[in-house]
């Protein structure tokens, strides 16, 4: 979690409010309390058990209408090996994406809710269902029927038509800030930005010329010059990042050489579906079982120095790129009157940013198609929001922000306190 970069001491309070009554509505196999009640969706699943148990044909075929689309009669599907196999990779990254979860957690925590051994080797679905309905042991019943659960939701991403066009989008969306943007720039250079925060705890300083003892953010900034509305707009834009959610996390910050930089990260490196780890944290957390409900599958970071340019950026994007009514959903925390829908639930005190959906209006994938739109998350930050997002001592720390989103958001949800207890999750191992 590159701890080092908070100070939990400061910036983290109510550790013990996590509410481990967590809302399974969207996701019910994951409820701690599924295999011990009556419902539909429970005999569905024993009767798939009871079909596959000792029919290889059967689990063939059963394999094969999870990775493959079904003919005019689902018995023109041909029992195939390979299915299995590939059914069986998902099992696996669902155990990589359950351990990236749990190395967030201090090594204590870890032990106590790592897997069973007999879930994390078996990567066969029959086999795994075996444990689901033949163990007396709930917790590895529960643990079985979660990793058979995760493994489907990653499947679901892998065959959700927004991820697979989702590069395909993201390179329309650089294509159009090259002509709204880009084509303005004029000029490179890098520069470095000292900062530190006040004695409020709230503001930060910052200057070009650093001191000893300030934290040193390094940028390479692109310097725009064109007309906006019959006037001269000149722009610093101190970084920009294009991204989409599966194959790279937002920017990461680390240490290089004694200094700040922005470093792209990718999170879940280990995963081979392309990384679906953030896509289906977000569902867990967010309650969404469709993965074409999350929004910000393509999202854009800009950093400009104030609200000035902020202003002069929103202009060039807005008569570059959207359309006159393609904002949706903005929140606006930097303005005098903030506006718009409120900031995530686990935001830290003092967050500001600009943040919106863009819609795009995309042309079509072969000649004929009607235009249809895509949706980009855009957030501006001005340097010193940003700056506080960066600074280990501030409660907009971006870092701080992520635990709490794991702690209060991931946590409850897949360790719920009925299989687990609540223990085993100290303030003092953490803080």
């Amino acid at each position: 979690m590159n701890e080092q970069w908070i100070r939990a001491d400061r910036i983290m309070s109510a550790w013990s409010d996590i509410d481990w009554k967590a809302d399974f509505t969207a996701h019910p196999l994951l409820d701690p309390e599924f295999l011990t009640r009556s419902s539909r969706l429970h005999r569905f699943l024993r009767l798939t058990h009871e079909r596959i148990r000792d029919d290889d044909r059967t689990y063939h075929r059963e394999a094969a209408r999870l990775v493959r689309p079904l003919g005019a009669k689902s018995d023109e599907i041909p029992p195939c090996a390979d299915d299995v196999l590939i059914v069986s990779e998902f099992l696996s990254e669902a155990d990589v994406y359950l351990q990236s979860a749990i190395d967030l957690l201090p090594d204590a925590a870890g032990r106590a809710i790592a897997p069973l051994e007999a879930v994390t080797a078996t990567h066969d679905l029959r086999s795994l269902l075996g444990l689901v309905f033949e163990s007396d042991d709930r917790r590895l019943g529960y643990e079985a029927l979660r990793k058979i659960y995760l493994a489907d939701l990653l499947l679901d991403i892998d065959h959700s038509r927004h991820i697979q066009d989702g590069p395909l989008h993201l390179a329309y969306f650089e294509e159009s800030l090259g002509r709204a943007l880009w084509r303005y720039k004029t000029q490179e250079y890098p520069v470095n930005i000292g900062f530190r925060i006040a004695d409020d705890d709230e503001t930060i300083h910052y200057t070009t010329r650093p001191r000893e003892d300030d934290q040193v953010w390094h940028f390479d900034s692109s310097f725009i010059e064109t007309q906006l509305a019959g006037r001269s707009v000149s722009l610093d834009v101190l970084y920009h990042s294009c991204r989409f959610k599966r194959s790279a996390d937002r920017a990461s910050f680390e240490v290089v050489d004694g200094r700040h930089r922005v470093l792209e990260q990718v999170r879940w490196q280990e995963m081979k579906q392309h990384r679906s780890g953030s896509i289906l944290s977000k569902m867990l957390r967010k309650g969404f079982s469709n993965p074409g409900a999350i929004e910000d599958l393509l999202g854009a970071t800009f950093i400009v120095h104030d609200e000035d340019s902020l202003d002069d950026l929103i202009g060039l994007l807005d008569t570059g790129i959207g359309n006159p009514f393609g904002w949706r959903d903005v929140t606006d925390t930097l303005g005098a009157e903030p506006a718009g829908s409120r900031l995530n639930q686990h935001s830290g005190k003092g967050f500001r940013v600009f943040k919106g959906n863009m819609d795009l209006l995309f042309p079509g994938r072969f000649p004929g198609q009607a235009p249809y739109r895509f949706t980009v998350e855009i957030q501006i930050h001005t340097l010193e929001s940003f700056l506080r997002t960066v600074c280990g001592t501030h409660h907009a720390n971006h870092l701080a922000l992520k635990l709490r989103q794991f702690l209060k958001g991931l946590v409850p949800v897949l360790f719920p306190a009925a299989i687990y207890g609540t223990e085993w999750l100290q303030r003092d191992e953490i803080g």
